[in-house]
């Protein structure tokens, strides 16, 4: 009789742990989409923020009506060239400019062209603005994969001709 009545006595043991091995389950995926929720409205308010600025710095080379200027605005505003011949420039979290690769979050990436033809030149921007690192739990690409990937907010092409050619 004393067998039958332990035996009785670890069915609801086992119902609880299994209850509970259930419940544990639910908690993981629940912390994980309210992390993943959290990661992708920091992303999706970083890239409306990343197409304010990348605009704002087209818009700016579109106001440029000289090759002097361009040439002015690229020296002062944009700053140097790197390896490549890109010239970047570089963001901190709070969408501060910065100096150094080292302290930015966003990189924008500026391609310049220019093409000179007998009624003046014409210059062609690639803008690409970049997060320096990976969201962390949202698989935008393999990124175990490719370590240079970046995720990419915004990009625009825009062009600009300057009649006359050099002034």
């Amino acid at each position: 009789m004393g067998s039958q009545g332990s035996s009785k006595s670890l069915l609801p043991l086992v119902e609880i742990i299994i209850s509970i091995g259930i419940f544990a389950i639910a908690v993981v995926l629940t912390l994980q989409l309210f992390l993943l929720a959290k990661f992708l409205g920091d992303k999706t308010s970083d890239t409306a923020r990343a197409i304010f600025e990348i605009q704002n710095v087209a818009e700016n080379i579109k106001l440029l009506k000289t090759d002097a200027e361009i040439e002015n605005y690229i020296k002062t505003d944009v700053g140097n060239p790197d390896e490549n011949g890109l010239y970047n420039l570089y963001y901190d979290d709070g969408w501060k400019r910065v100096d150094l690769y080292s302290n930015a979050v966003f990189v924008m990436k500026i391609d310049m062209n220019k093409d000179s033809y007998g009624a003046g030149d014409l210059y062609n921007f690639n803008l690409d603005l970049y997060k320096s690192e990976p969201y962390p739990f949202i698989n935008d690409k393999d990124v175990k994969n490719d370590t240079d990937y970046f995720p990419l907010l915004a990009s625009v092409n825009t062009s600009n001709f300057i009649t006359g050619g050099t002034e």
